[in-house]
């Protein structure tokens, strides 16, 4: 087995137990061999997770930091009973022991699919919307949490089959601190990647006031080819036959290619963003932390491969043929406040947020000239609105769609 991933699952399933056993005997060994307490807020209270009644997993900073996971996907794939349906980064349908309220992972499914049953938290903050959950990358986190099975309760309406927190570091009000964490990598049949984050903690007013903020960015290269190709419409096109067009396809019909956009490594990812986070310790009984956030996902290209070109070619692995170029731009700004405190041997808590996603989204629909109804839009002849006497013509199969939300 991966050793990775055999670390991963003793970290996550067994890491609880061992730690409280050695809390318990009061042992202080922090050595590698030695699993710690996992500390988690599951059920909105500071618990180890071995007193959690539920089944969940967690990822400390640790787990993260050693697994190099910043995004959904590098995670999702350590997480027994989860998968998903993805159309690229920030187009994820999450599902959770088999429960699903319906996928549709389509081109555009974010303005079309069902809401998911799978909650995505940004600290107390939901970030969950049709098949475009909320990215989250993940710098200066203390955890990921992850829980399983009906949380509606705490959680809300679209937390039916479960629900992944992102839980940030908050400002330390003793300790100035910093780090820098760079990185260069190479993708399999693709470009280079790159990666910078950076973070700093300062107290303002000692044991009182103190902020944190991390920045980063994160460039991934790509891995999916758009080799040369040409689109002819053909007699066996099932749109031609439907249209009912004598003899095939109408003469002069257009014949486009992709030589303008043809190249490789279409699909890069880029993630950058900041965070900002202020603690202020009114007394040993009461505080307030506002938090603002800002990430922006550009991505380029398509995630899938294609196995056969537009006129019919068997392509290689990790090819396609686009006539017109794709990308997926993902912002999303976050406004949150926690006010924790005490009303005698009662606790209370208070969250708010602001959430604030712009989502706009190009793709190549040319290949869907093929279509059964395609030719009926693109061509028209002889009977077309009741017409007798027209010429049988077709217009350009060069075609896109565009989607833009606003949340």
């Amino acid at each position: 087995m991966n050793s990775k991933l055999s670390f991963a699952i003793a970290a996550i399933l067994g890491g609880a137990s061992f730690g409280a056993a050695a809390a318990a005997t009061g042992s202080t060994d922090t050595s590698s061999d030695m699993l710690q307490v996992i500390t988690v807020t599951a059920q909105r209270r500071t618990q180890s997770m071995q007193d959690v009644p539920i089944s969940m997993q967690a990822f400390t900073s640790q787990t993260l930091k050693q697994l190099n996971i910043a995004t959904f996907d590098d995670y999702v794939k350590y997480l027994p009973n989860v998968s998903t349906q993805n159309n690229g980064p920030g187009q994820n349908e999450v599902f959770m022991r088999g429960l699903s309220a319906g996928a549709q992972a389509s081109q555009g499914s974010g303005s079309t699919g069902l809401f998911p049953n799978v909650a995505i938290y940004l600290d107390n903050q939901s970030g969950q919307l049709p098949n475009r959950n909320l990215d989250v990358y993940a710098a200066d986190l203390n955890r990921i949490e992850v829980l399983e099975g009906p949380q509606g309760t705490l959680f809300g309406a679209g937390a039916e089959a479960g629900v992944i927190r992102y839980i940030t570091n908050e400002p330390k009000l003793d300790k100035t601190e910093g780090s820098a964490d760079a990185g260069y990598g190479v993708t399999a049949h693709g470009d280079p990647n790159t990666n910078l984050t950076a973070v700093l903690n300062l107290p303002l007013i000692a044991d009182t006031m103190a902020v944190r903020a991390v920045i980063y960015n994160d460039s991934r290269g790509g891995y999916i080819d758009n080799v040369p190709a040409t689109f002819t419409r053909q007699n066996t096109d099932i749109g031609i036959h439907y249209a009912n067009y004598a003899g095939g396809v109408p003469p002069n019909a257009p014949v486009i290619n992709n030589n303008s956009i043809a190249k490789r490594a279409i699909n890069p990812v880029t993630y950058q963003g900041a965070r900002v986070e202020a603690l202020y310790k009114i007394n040993d009984d009461w505080n307030v932390l506002l938090t603002q956030s800002y990430q922006n996902m550009n991505s380029e290209g398509v995630f899938y491969q294609q196995p056969n070109a537009s006129d019919g070619a068997a392509l290689a692995p990790l090819e396609v043929t686009l006539f017109n170029n794709a990308y997926d731009k993902d912002k999303f700004e976050n406004t949150a406040w926690t006010v924790n405190g005490k009303f005698g041997a009662l606790k209370a808590v208070y969250t708010g947020g602001y959430l604030v996603r712009h989502v706009e989204q190009v793709g190549d629909y040319t290949n869907y000239s093929r279509g059964v109804y395609a030719d009926y839009y693109q061509c028209y002849g002889p009977g077309s609105g009741g017409e007798t006497n027209l010429t049988p013509t077709c217009f350009s199969p060069s075609a896109t769609w565009h989607s833009l939300e606003r949340n």
